[in-house]
């Protein structure tokens, strides 16, 4: 089985129980836990791999303004345990490896900074904290409330245009 298989395993079957066991994530593969560890030296790295494959599989930062917000948004509707998932891993990630953690966030925002700044946003680094604090707010609603995240598409999008005057 090859890394990103077995990853895609563990991203279901830790959207579904965010305190997943390897021994969870092998039995949905349908391979001994042996197997996962020949791939990942110990839990914490299949959790900081599967952490990295998450973002890389959803971010939707290389699409146009309109469609990486609307994108972002279904994804979240559609996967609600994809923000527990992102959740759960920072926080215990950032007990035992805070720089790890650092380094994640720094780069997520400085992608979005990149796409927001090719998108004509001004002082886009800060304006990238803001929306994915912003997004990160109406996941966890959804999460816990059931908002439809979707419904803010329009505002988020006038927001973000408000932001390239200045």
């Amino acid at each position: 089985m090859k890394k990103d298989e077995l990853l895609e395993f563990a991203l279901d079957v830790y959207t579904r129980k965010p305190n997943a066991t390897v021994h969870d994530v092998a039995r949905k593969a349908g391979i001994s836990k042996s197997a996962v560890f020949y791939h990942f030296r110990n839990k914490k790295e299949l959790e900081k791999e599967l952490l990295l494959y998450a973002i890389r599989k959803y971010s939707p930062w290389d699409a146009s303004f309109d469609k990486a917000v609307k994108s972002w948004l279904r994804v979240m509707k559609e996967n609600p345990g994809l923000s527990r998932l992102f959740y759960t891993l920072f926080e215990r990630l950032n007990e035992t490896e805070p720089d790890f953690v650092k380094d994640v966030c720094e780069r997520s925002f400085r992608k979005v900074a990149e796409f927001l700044e090719g998108e004509g946003v001004k002082d886009s680094y800060r304006a990238a904290v803001l929306l994915l604090a912003l997004l990160d707010g109406l996941a966890l609603y959804s999460m816990y409330l059931g908002v439809d995240v979707t419904e803010f598409e329009d505002l988020v999008l006038k927001m973000l245009e408000g932001l390239k005057d200045g």
